[in-house]
């Protein structure tokens, strides 16, 4: 009876706990656990459009750099200007070198995408890009 009553407690303790870390998570910026953009099936289809909006910003500002078939990934940003905000990073290794963006979502990330419009050329802003290590 003992072991069943410590067990209940600490089951509660650490489901207390857990939630606790989601509200103080989602005050952070973190998307509470299955809400993040690219957690949805529909992510495929906006990660295509950051590789497009990398590739076009690398188009017009050095043609050597591009992102066709880059690997996508968000990050959540735990210091600097863009604390608490998720990022999207795209990185493409070619024969030519590296070239690597972050971009801005200019949508809630914490939500489905599947109702966004992947077409559209302002679902991100591109804000920083390199290729081999030099910004352009």
């Amino acid at each position: 009876m003992k072991i069943r009553t410590t067990f209940r407690a600490t089951v509660l303790a650490v489901a207390i706990g857990v939630a606790g870390m989601s509200v103080v998570s989602a005050q952070e910026g973190m998307c509470l656990e299955g809400t993040a953009a690219n957690s949805f099936p529909a992510w495929e289809f906006i990660a295509n459009n950051a590789v497009r909006t990398a590739d076009a910003y690398a188009v017009e500002r050095n043609p050597r750099a591009t992102f066709i078939l880059g690997k996508v990934s968000a990050l959540l940003q735990f210091g600097g200007e863009y604390k608490g905000q998720y990022l999207v990073h795209v990185v493409k290794e070619g024969a030519s070198g590296t070239a690597f963006a972050v971009l801005k979502p200019n949508f809630p990330f914490c939500e489905d995408p599947g109702e966004l419009d992947d077409e559209r050329a302002d679902l991100f802003t591109v804000i920083s890009a390199k290729f081999n290590g030099q910004p352009f």
